[in-house]
């Protein structure tokens, strides 16, 4: 994996981190009603999925420069030329894509869990 990727993995990890622990602290707080609680996740989570898909869906060789993984990285680290932007947008693309599409994933399993307690 090279620099670039490297820092765009930790700076969705960092971000999936974030939302996790606050759909952890509401579901705590909500822990007397579990459907509720886990529909208090799963909201969360696919709130969470909605940043990534609009952050991809914006993400142009232009801005590509001003995300956070390339501004962390040494100027001789980046990516060389157009050529390196291009491939930088269309892998920081591809994880945001990736992270949206695990997200839907864990809501759309809690909303079926919140369904199934709520019916029991």
């Amino acid at each position: 994996m090279d620099t670039f990727a490297r820092f765009a993995f930790f700076t969705i990890a960092r971000d999936a981190g974030v939302s996790t622990l606050a759909a952890g602290i509401l579901m705590l707080a909500y822990s007397f009603n579990p459907p509720l609680a886990l529909v208090l996740g799963a909201s969360v989570a696919m709130f969470f999925a909605g940043i990534m898909l609009v952050r991809a869906f914006f993400m142009s060789e232009d801005r590509v420069v001003t995300t956070e993984p390339w501004q962390v990285m040494e100027p001789e680290q980046r990516p060389i030329g157009d050529a390196g932007r291009a491939v930088a947008c269309e892998r920081f693309e591809t994880m945001l894509l990736s992270a949206a599409k695990r997200a839907s994933g864990i809501a759309s399993v809690m909303f079926g869990l919140g369904l199934l307690l709520s019916w029991a």
